[in-house]
């Protein structure tokens, strides 16, 4: 059983009633009714910061420390005004220290359920560092997962409110996010086959950014006047873009005679008279990429 020492004795006394104990101390007075004491001390209280409050001064001392055979510490509240089952908070001014650290040697660190829709599971602010962090060791195991359990919930949202940008995974396994996607490893997708089967497609990597865009044109008498779409040429740069043709019938030869930024001219060499169709292939430079052709890597 706990004893105070005699300095403590003489700052503080305890006055024990028929299932009460109030505290008077230097700190405050703190008023807390214990009930079923035979079966666990449990502290109700209705006012004053906590029903019960551990403070340590010592490096090596937890303020709190829990262990059972089933949580070692549960929160719970019926709050409506954004409070928490459990709140971890962090008030160094130099050093790392963690508001929130889940470890586990045979399952997950820290386990978020969310059952309102458009709550987060598990949430996470920073004003100067990270806001989640997650680490693994295992061979087969996952730094961070993330699971929704709802035919339109979302997967992953993280986002930058002071400029806007934003990654979401939606509830189709869809990654959408507002900057670039950079990798060391070649960029791949996967794709699913008439059969069922699925395959690895590589996506092509170019020295510079491009956009591109194809179809299909009918030349008459050696002649044709391709418009290009307007929704892709809002967003290309109309300095420069490159056509590459592909003739689909027997002629003597297809060349760009003249570019204009909302269209093309093709013409059937040796002045042909050519009645026939022709693919071709648009590759332009986004009008909001920059310029830059294989840049160094920041990193």
């Amino acid at each position: 059983m706990f004893s105070p020492d005699a300095h403590q004795r003489q700052t503080a006394f305890g006055i024990i009633a028929v299932g009460v104990t109030i505290a008077i101390s230097s700190f405050g007075i703190v008023r807390a009714q214990l009930a079923n004491p035979d079966n666990g001390q449990v502290f109700r209280c209705h006012s004053g910061a906590a029903c019960v409050e551990a403070r340590s001064t010592g490096r090596g001392t937890f303020g709190v420390l829990g262990l059972s055979e089933s949580d070692g510490v549960h929160g719970e509240t019926s709050s409506v005004s954004g409070k928490a089952g459990v709140t971890g908070l962090s008030r160094g001014t130099s050093g790392v220290a963690d508001g929130v650290f889940g470890k586990s040697s045979n399952g997950r660190g820290v386990v978020g359920v969310s059952v309102r829709a458009k709550n987060a599971g598990i949430e996470g602010f920073s004003e100067l560092g990270d806001g989640v962090t997650a680490e693994s060791k295992g061979p087969t195991a996952v730094a961070l997962r993330a699971h929704a359990d709802g035919e339109h919930t979302a997967i992953f949202f993280g986002s930058n409110q002071p400029n806007r940008a934003h990654c979401v995974i939606d509830p189709n396994a869809n990654l959408d996010c507002s900057g670039s996607v950079t990798g060391e490893a070649m960029l791949r997708s996967e794709h699913r086959s008439a059969g069922g089967q699925r395959l690895i497609a590589y996506a092509s990597e170019s020295a510079t950014a491009t956009i591109e865009d194809v179809g299909t044109a009918q030349m008459v008498d050696g002649i044709a006047n391709v418009r290009i779409d307007p929704a892709f040429a809002a967003i290309m740069d109309r300095r420069w873009y490159y056509v590459f043709l592909t003739p689909l019938g027997d002629t003597r030869g297809l060349y760009v005679s003249r570019k204009a930024a909302s269209g093309f001219q093709v013409r059937e060499t040796e002045r042909g008279r050519a009645n026939l169709e022709f693919d071709y292939r648009i590759v332009a430079h986004p009008i909001d990429a920059p310029s830059d052709r294989l840049p160094v890597a920041s990193r």
